[in-house]
């Protein structure tokens, strides 16, 4: 089992990544890192609870899996994703509302599987 601490690293890795991708000195990535923070915070607080944390690790793998993903494809330009279109930044604008929908679809789902497993 990965220790509290060395999740923590990870998280701080994935706000660095995102950062680096678009800028330091941009304030924009804040915006994009609000899924990881969001999954954190979930994490966080099922571990104090000491209730299932199977929902916010699905939310946590979806939400952060679309985040890191959208920042790799942008950094590697893969299909042109980053230069095929002079409107192509404005993915980062709607990104972060889109990683948490999906992440909050993966949590329902995996809350309602736990609860029709209990039953």
């Amino acid at each position: 089992m990965i220790s509290w601490r060395v999740r923590q690293v990870l998280f701080v890795l994935m706000v660095v990544f995102i950062a680096w991708v678009e800028g330091f000195t941009n304030p924009f990535w804040i915006w994009n890192a609000v899924p990881i923070a969001i999954s954190y915070l979930m994490l966080s607080r099922a571990r104090q609870k000491n209730s299932n944390p199977l929902p916010a690790i699905a939310f946590f793998v979806v939400a952060c899996g679309t985040v890191l993903f959208a920042h790799a494809a942008w950094l590697y330009d893969w299909n042109e994703i980053k230069s095929g279109s002079s409107t192509a930044g404005l993915l980062f604008i709607m990104l972060p509302v889109f990683a948490c929908g999906l992440g909050a679809a993966a949590f329902a789902l995996q809350a309602l599987l736990l609860k029709r497993r209990s039953s």
